[in-house]
Formats: structure tokens, C-alpha cells, sequence
């Protein structure tokens, strides 16, 4: 009789084939392994298919296994290219070094690319590409759905610059290499009315680059500044313990040296059971740190109060930080909509804990085996995070603002350089902050329409492949785990 119970890591016999046996074939192997997995820690796993469809492909097979909703927003993923996946988790990854948004243009299937920011020393930086840049072709062709990967893929490509005409105005070519995402990409102190307001530009939640949120948030706290405008309108998420790091330096700091509950999570019924009967914590508290960090408490803002700009394009862990502030201090959201991923993620491999949550022991695979999974991760949703008081926002999906605007009121012309006071989102925070009307965006394309050549931005459902889905990473999952045992 089979029975589980709680210890280090987790255990399951893979019933394809024992030690010596050679796979039948790799797609059995695989499958057992993605079954195998998502039966345990996805959210969904009640509403699993009972069969196992070991001769489909992975990918197809793995989509088979997912809840609608998931299906429908592209939350779980799996991948044949680990390697790549945890690069890019690291914020080292190989990239030309820009982020994007699609637009249509006037010609049915095609689109134009928008850099909505560039990495410093990358290679789009080499190339002297800019925020508000616009390309129009890739390789010579224009971009479409069938090739716009290629903007972030690992081959040498040539871009063709164009205006808001969509005229060429010049050519670069660059290639990908290995880069650094730092996501603390932008900051600055404004004094207006005698207030001292620290800005930050967050582009991802990295735990890698937490020294840099604590030099940053040192350097706010030297300069005595009175209040923060976090800008979150890119953040696609990344990992929770980036996330407390960062509420860490901004809550009061009461609530930090008391080590409060942050972020909890609901896990599927069985995992939730066998937690409980093991007497596992799931809960994220502020003040715990990894701590080859510095303590978050020594740049601790101990603040009340926190403007985040957030927007359709900020998603999990920067709408956690929007939501799970709001029990400990007055958050007042600028911007739009959010994107509406209330769900958290956590990486599975066949038998390597360097990877992820290994599903199997290494000893129990077969040589081939191993060469056949060693490449395969599954990254499921296996939670729904929550505030300290265990509130989420699954319904509605999203958090609405309390400020609403868009960027630039929706005209390209109207985007402005990352700090700069005119943008609309920061003007929006300046103005609530100090009352001081001047600072007020003002729609020019509105006061003046009739000489507005500018088309309305109107994005496309084009995104980047490589941003993980707009995960919330759960990098370090429950102390305890489960195994399987006979």
C-alpha cells in the first residue's frame, strides 16, 4: 500500500522503465514525468484527466493537462531548454537587450515594434536603440506573426527604423548575447513643495538583483526623502522573494522587524492537507531575506503611504506588491488596469534540485532516462497568492486603479523618457503627492486634435516569448516536501 508522508524532497518510481531498461520511446518518458508532476503540484490537479497519453508530444500532451483558464492566459508553460529558462529566471540571459510592445499598422497582418525600454551595455544599447524607437522590419520583411520571434531569438538580425509614418529611416543589425537584466534600470529624487519624492523604475522581480534595490533604497534613506512612486508599468513579475525584498525596504518598519505575514498561498487540496498534517508554514514574511543580501531593515523608507504606477502590462509579482502593501500602508495604484495574474508558479524537474522541485531520485532513473529528461522542465501554477489576511483578487482577475490615465493619453507622440516629470503616470504621481497643478498632465493631442498626426497607439496581441509567462516564481517552495513511497 502506497503511503505519503513529509520529508526533503520528493519521490516517484517512473513506471516507464526501471535502472537498465532503455526507454521505448522518449515521449512515454517525458509524458510519465509531466503526469507525474502536475498530478502532485499543480492547482488543477482534481480536475486532471485520469489517462495517460504517453505517445502524444510533450507539449501538446502537457497543454491537454491544463484548467481552461490556465489554458486560455498561458500561465504554465513547459520547456526542452532548461538551461535558457533559468538564465533568464537569473537575469543573465542571451537577448539583444530591449523590451517591446506591437502595434498594428494600416496594413492588414503586419506590425510595428515599440522599445518600450533598452538595457544598458547590451547590444541594443551598442546600437544606439532607444526607448520609443520604432521597427518596421525584420530582415528586410515587415513584421508579422509568423516572424517577430526573430526580435527575440539567438541569430544576428537586421531591424529597419522607422517614424511615425512608418517611413525607414535607418538600419541596424545587431546580435544577441549574453546580458544583464538589472531591473532597477532607473532612479531619481525630485523636491517639489518641500517634499522629497524618491522614483524608482522596476522592470522585474530578480532575486540576483536585490543589492541593487538595497543600494538604491540606502541612498533614498540618506537623502531623507518623504515619499516613493514605484513604476511598475512593464513588470511582468518574477520571483516572491524579490518581492518581499522589495516591501521589505518600503513597509513600516514595525511590520518588518515583527517579521508580519506578507503573501500567502492556497495550494491544491492534497498538498494544503499534507502541509497542514506536516505542520508546514506556506506563508512569505517581510523581514526574511536571503542573506547573502543586506538586511532589508538598514534601508528600510518605514513609509505609510506608496504610489505605484501600474497598467494592462504589469502583472503577478507587481500586482502582489500593489495588493499585499495595501494591508500595511496606504497604496494609491496610478495607471490602468493590471494585467490579472493572481497565480504563482514553481519550476519541476525529472531528478536535479539544482533545477527545480525534483520529481523522481536521480539513483531511480535509468542513464537514458536522464539524457532524455535532462533538458525538460514544467513550470505549472500550483497556488494562488494572497495578502497576509489570506484575501486575493481572483475576482475580479486584475486590480483597477485609483488614479486612472494611460500612457501618454494613448498617443505614442505623448511617451516621454523613463523619469521624466511630463510622463503621464509620473506627472499623475508628482500631482497627488504635492498638489502642485503644474506637474498635472496635460493631453496636447486633445487640445490640439485637428493638428495631431499621431495615430492612437492600438497594441497587439504579439509578446514577448521569453517573459516567462508574466510569472509569479515561487524560487524557494515549502521547507518540506513529499515523496512517494511503497
Amino acid at each position: 500500500m502506497k503511503k505519503l508522508f513529509i520529508v526533503p524532497i520528493i519521490i516517484f518510481a517512473l513506471a516507464s522503465c526501471s535502472k537498465n531498461d532503455e526507454p521505448k520511446n522518449n515521449y512515454s518518458v517525458v509524458n510519465q514525468f509531466i503526469y507525474d508532476g502536475m498530478s502532485l503540484y499543480y492547482l488543477w490537479a482534481d480536475d486532471m484527466p485520469a489517462n495517460q497519453n504517453v505517445t502524444s508530444e510533450p507539449v501538446a500532451y502537457f497543454t491537454s493537462l491544463l484548467n481552461a483558464t490556465d489554458q486560455q492566459q498561458g500561465w504554465s508553460f513547459i520547456t526542452d531548454d532548461v538551461q535558457s529558462l533559468l538564465a533568464q529566471f537569473a537575469g543573465e540571459p542571451l537577448d539583444f537587450g530591449y523590451d517591446l510592445i506591437f502595434a498594428k499598422t494600416p496594413t492588414a497582418g503586419e506590425y510595428v515594434a515599440i522599445v518600450k525600454y533598452v538595457y544598458p551595455n547590451t547590444p541594443a544599447a551598442a546600437a544606439g536603440i532607444k526607448r520609443l524607437d520604432l521597427i518596421s522590419k525584420i530582415n528586410g520583411q515587415p513584421i508579422t506573426a509568423n516572424n517577430y520571434y526573430a526580435l527575440f531569438g539567438s541569430e544576428t538580425i537586421s531591424l529597419s527604423m522607422c517614424d511615425f509614418d512608418l517611413q525607414i529611416i535607418d538600419s541596424k543589425t545587431i546580435t544577441p548575447a549574453k546580458i544583464e537584466t538589472n531591473p532597477v534600470l532607473y532612479s531619481n529624487i525630485y523636491e517639489v513643495n518641500g517634499k522629497k519624492i524618491a522614483y524608482l523604475f522596476y522592470t522585474s522581480f530578480i532575486e540576483n538583483y536585490n543589492n541593487k534595490l538595497y543600494e538604491t533604497f540606502q541612498n533614498f534613506k540618506q537623502q531623507g526623502v518623504t515619499d516613493l512612486v514605484l513604476d511598475l508599468r512593464y513588470n511582468h513579475g518574477g520571483h516572491v522573494s524579490a518581492a518581499v525584498y522589495l516591501a521589505s525596504l518600503v513597509a513600516p518598519r514595525s511590520a518588518v522587524e515583527s517579521r508580519s505575514a506578507y503573501v500567502t498561498m492556497t495550494y491544491n487540496s492534497f498538498l494544503t492537507n499534507e502541509f497542514k498534517r506536516g505542520g508546514i508554514d506556506t506563508n512569505d514574511y517581510l523581514g526574511i531575506y536571503n542573506f547573502q543580501f543586506p538586511n532589508p531593515l538598514d534601508a528600510n523608507l518605514d513609509l505609510n503611504k506608496i504610489y505605484i504606477i501600474a497598467t494592462d502590462d504589469s502583472y503577478s509579482a507587481a500586482e502582489l506588491t500593489a495588493f499585499g502593501l495595501k494591508a500595511y500602508m496606504n497604496v494609491t495604484h496610478i495607471g490602468g488596469k493590471t494585467g490579472g495574474k493572481y497565480t504563482a508558479s514553481t519550476t519541476l524537474h525529472a531528478y536535479d534540485n539544482n533545477i527545480g522541485i525534483p520529481i523522481y531520485t536521480e539513483s531511480s532513473l535509468s542513464t537514458a532516462d536522464k539524457k532524455t529528461l535532462e533538458n525538460w522542465a514544467i513550470q505549472p501554477i500550483v497556488a494562488i497568492y494572497g495578502d497576509k489576511n489570506g484575501k486575493n483578487f481572483s475576482n475580479p482577475g486584475y486590480l483597477q486603479p485609483d488614479v486612472e490615465c494611460e500612457e501618454g493619453f494613448g498617443y505614442l507622440s505623448n511617451w516621454k523618457p523613463i523619469g521624466d516629470t511630463d510622463d503621464t503616470f509620473l506627472g499623475e504621481a508628482i500631482y497627488a503627492i504635492t498638489g502642485n497643478e503644474s506637474y498635472k498632465p496635460q493631453n496636447i493631442n486633445m487640445i490640439r486634435e485637428t493638428e495631431n498626426t499621431t495615430p492612437r497607439l492600438h497594441p497587439a496581441e504579439l509578446k514577448n516569448p521569453k517573459q516567462i509567462n508574466n510569472s509569479l516564481i515561487i524560487n524557494r517552495f515549502p521547507a518540506a516536501k513529499l515523496v512517494n513511497s511503497e
